[in-house]
């Protein structure tokens, strides 16, 4: 059966992803004008990711990339990029300048990679480049025209299309409420949990593991997704901006950690491991602590050889820095390590695309543990609730094979009122469940901070 999916408001036509006809594509400069509002263009419901390098919108659905078999599905993460490629696109933009493939997907993965997933290739995207460049690419469906892309007239109205469907959202969605916390589990039950897992450790059943744990906020109006973000873009400004449509709601975030980026040859990753409180004063010794603190580093040290591990086979050359670098954030530290690498190309002469990467390197032990499999039998048997996309992958990949994937963390799940926050922490070897649990309210304060402001929070158990 062939359905619609909802409308963009900009005179997009759109199908179904079991629909037969093959779409075809058009990308376009927007010509200077009035101020495009990318939050309020996405709305509640629409695709937004957004770095220091760009802004991305998404509108509709054109198309639905299937995983059956989630990332393990091997011939379907092939296809991906494949079946981007075929769009037919009539590109009056050109590659270049930061501008890549005309079309993408995106998706907010499932954590656990077996887990069927679902990538989805807007019917409209806006990008806006840092250096101010602004372009549209529309997917066509049920085989209406697109737009004529020699009419000098199409550029303008499509600004003034997505200006006014952004005016039409408004400025803010109104204050919420007071909201109330609702642990999914208890404190007890948490540290009860960290202990069992250092007893594993010890005996040797797996090196590390990263117990995550869930947190209920409801409100008594919906929460204003466009109003999170802009909150977010200003509480963390380093980090990328996301919010993507899932079955159990808007997976809205702003995380800190790169799983993997590709562009041609050259691969990026950014793992993160290892915290601290940050103390905004200036004689606060924490952070700097960090880095000598043989638990964190240990912690740390897992995850980048894990990636390194991982990416070596498919790199002719792969830099890792000897020590990581601290990682500032609105209300914690991080230890982090840029790794940079060039891809090899394999005996067909092509190099893995994006999604290759995430599917190598998903989940790293900055989510999951050491032994992989191990680590995320273990998750399964102590964590009460299940993560859904929590700590999965986070992003898009193009027709040519690049692309952006994040660590789905620091996020919430939107549903009306209703918000799921979940928080995860390492642990290995010298953990201690009471300071495991401070970090994990460290990690919720982080994030209340954007959906509250000024709230109390207390997940305490209510009588």
């Amino acid at each position: 059966m062939t359905s619609r999916a909802p409308s963009t408001g900009v005179d997009v036509h759109e199908r179904a992803a079991n629909s037969p006809a093959r779409p075809a594509a058009v990308r376009l400069a927007l010509p200077l004008g009035d101020p495009i509002d990318p939050f309020a263009l996405a709305g509640g419901t629409g695709i937004v990711l957004a770095d220091g390098d760009r802004v991305l919108v998404g509108l509709g659905r054109a198309l639905t990339l299937e995983l059956p078999g989630g990332l393990d599905d091997a011939a379907a993460v092939d296809a991906v990029a494949a079946a981007l490629a075929d769009v037919a696109c009539d590109d009056r933009l050109g590659t270049g300048h930061g501008t890549g493939h005309p079309v993408l997907a995106v998706g907010a993965l499932p954590f656990d990679r077996a887990e069927v997933a679902h990538l989805v290739v807007p019917a409209l995207t806006y990008v806006r480049t840092a250096a101010g460049a602004e372009w549209v690419t529309l997917v066509e469906a049920d085989g209406a025209p697109l737009p004529d892309p020699d009419d000098p007239a199409v550029p303008g109205a499509l600004r003034s299309g997505l200006v006014a469907r952004a005016a039409a959202a408004g400025a803010g969605s109104g204050d919420p409420g007071t909201p109330r916390v609702e642990p999914r589990s208890g404190d007890d039950e948490f540290e009860r949990s960290v202990a069992s897992a250092v007893e594993a450790i010890h005996h040797g059943e797996l090196v590390k593991v990263v117990l995550a744990r869930a947190v209920d906020v409801r409100f008594a109006a919906d929460v204003g997704v466009a109003d999170l973000l802009r909150r977010w873009a200003v509480l963390e400004p380093s980090c990328t901006l996301f919010s993507v449509p899932t079955p159990a709601g808007q997976f809205v975030g702003a995380t800190p950690e790169l799983l993997v980026e590709r562009e041609g040859y050259r691969v990026r990753s950014r793992p993160l491991a290892g915290t601290t409180d940050r103390y905004h004063d200036a004689g606060s010794g924490l952070p700097a602590a960090l880095l000598e603190s043989a638990k964190d580093g240990e912690e740390h040290r897992l995850v980048v050889e894990a990636i390194r591990a991982e990416l070596s086979p498919v790199t002719a050359e792969l830099r890792v820095p000897d020590r990581p670098e601290l990682v500032h954030l609105h209300t914690i530290t991080h230890l982090g390590t840029l790794v940079d690498g060039t891809l090899r190309a394999g005996p067909d002469g092509t190099v893995p695309s994006a999604l290759h990467l995430v599917a190598r390197l998903h989940p790293t032990p900055a989510v999951g543990g050491v032994p992989r499999e191990a680590a995320t039998a273990l998750i399964g048997r102590l964590e009460p609730t299940p993560r859904g996309t929590y700590a999965g992958p986070v992003g898009w990949i193009d027709g040519a094979g690049d692309g952006r994937w994040m660590v789905g963390i620091r996020a919430v799940t939107v549903d009306g009122a209703a918000v799921r926050m979940t928080a995860g922490v390492g642990i290995v070897s010298g953990s201690d469940p009471a300071t495991e649990l401070l970090e994990t309210g460290l990690k919720f304060r982080s994030v209340f901070d954007a959906l509250a402001p000024g709230a109390p929070f207390d997940t305490a158990p209510t009588g």
